[in-house]
């Protein structure tokens, strides 16, 4: 069983992150290392007694995984490249992580009033005036 390499993608706060656990690595290779420079010993030995020192309660690895999805689809990224970046092989798998905040679908559907205007025809066969139109007769025949 051998180790691959993969390029992830980072963003300036992430290099500049890596830049300064570099530095800290004390010229050893290591990159992710512990505040004394020694090689971290899989995330179960430093993760969990962060959680339980910050106080919180039940959060786990994948909750960041989760969460790393979910700001990524919310910010109008594709399913397709969150499950490349999130090393799935098909979208399904990403499914679970890729809710949506009951915010962003209402920002998605008012984008649809953007431009619109009251008499300007739809690309249906009837216009909104004509709708209008239709409602007034309707109502005055009640």
């Amino acid at each position: 069983m051998g180790f691959t390499s993969e390029i992830i993608p980072t963003g300036v706060q992430i290099k500049s992150q890596y830049s300064t656990s570099v530095a800290r690595s004390s010229g050893q290779g290591r990159v992710f290392v512990n505040m004394q420079g020694e090689p971290l010993k899989g995330y179960k030995h430093w993760f969990d007694p962060a959680v339980r020192e910050a106080g919180i309660s039940f959060f786990t690895w994948y909750c960041l995984r989760h969460t790393f999805a979910s700001r990524l689809v919310m910010a109008g990224v594709d399913l397709r490249t969150v499950a490349e970046l999130m090393g799935h092989k098909t979208i399904q798998m990403t499914m679970p992580y890729a809710h949506l905040a009951p915010a962003h679908k209402l920002a998605a559907v008012e984008k649809l009033a953007v431009g619109w205007q009251a008499d300007r025809p739809t690309d249906t066969k009837t216009s909104t005036s004509t709708f209008e139109q239709a409602s007034e007769v309707a109502r005055n025949a009640s």
